[in-house]
């Protein structure tokens, strides 16, 4: 999801409109997971987002959401549910694997992660997805990953959820990086096969066939 791209181009051209930036010098603050629906079936409210959490039929939920950090200035919603900035976003729950698959959530909030060497999985194939919950193509990842995990019990997946662009290990991991997910492959023998920024799943997968035993 190319919003960092984005972010940049609308900086260049209209400085008030940074995406993404927290601070009082700039009216957007943080994508946060409050606008993330409860249930895959939920039901959107005239606003178009979740009826349960959207801040423009209860305004008493904004709260919540500006103690986050999360609101978008110019529209007066929270950063997570202004659509106007934000026209892909997706507000259903992740996927989640299914049991057994080895998978672990090892950044949770956006904290800093100085290696990946410690949490790669010894004779497996390690993905390492950073990714964010508001992400669409992050989503189409999942899907993908947690269907390959039923027939290759030899891939194992840590999830880093990067939150924002501008949290503590976006910062050191995705300076660099033009769009989310970024997946990170180790070999199992421990040692890094290469990246892939994006929903490329064929890149990825022939990351994963690479030096597969037969």
């Amino acid at each position: 999801m190319s919003l960092k791209i984005m972010r940049r181009a609308v900086c260049l051209a209209v400085p008030l409109f940074h995406l993404g930036c927290a601070g009082p010098q700039h009216p957007h603050g943080e994508l946060s997971s409050l606008s993330i629906a409860e249930h895959k079936n939920w039901i959107a409210c005239e606003h178009r987002v979740p009826a349960s959490v959207c801040v423009q039929c209860d305004s008493s939920k904004g709260a919540a959401f500006r103690a986050k950090g999360d609101w978008c200035g110019p529209h007066n919603v929270p950063e997570s549910q202004c659509l106007k900035c934000h026209p892909d976003l997706d507000f259903s729950p992740a996927e989640q694997p299914a049991a057994g698959a080895d998978v672990q959530k090892i950044v949770t909030e956006g904290e800093d992660l100085k290696t990946l060497e410690a949490h790669a999985v010894a004779n497996k194939f390690t993905v390492f997805d950073f990714g964010a919950e508001w992400c669409p193509p992050c989503r189409t990842v999942d899907e993908h990953l947690f269907a390959k995990l039923q027939t290759r019990p030899d891939i194992a997946v840590r999830k880093l959820n990067v939150v924002s662009w501008e949290s503590p290990i976006a910062e050191r991991w995705l300076r660099e990086v033009p769009e989310l997910p970024l997946l990170i492959v180790y070999g199992p023998d421990g040692k890094k096969l290469g990246e892939v920024h994006g929903a490329k799943l064929r890149e990825l997968d022939q990351l994963l066939d690479s030096g597969r035993a037969l």
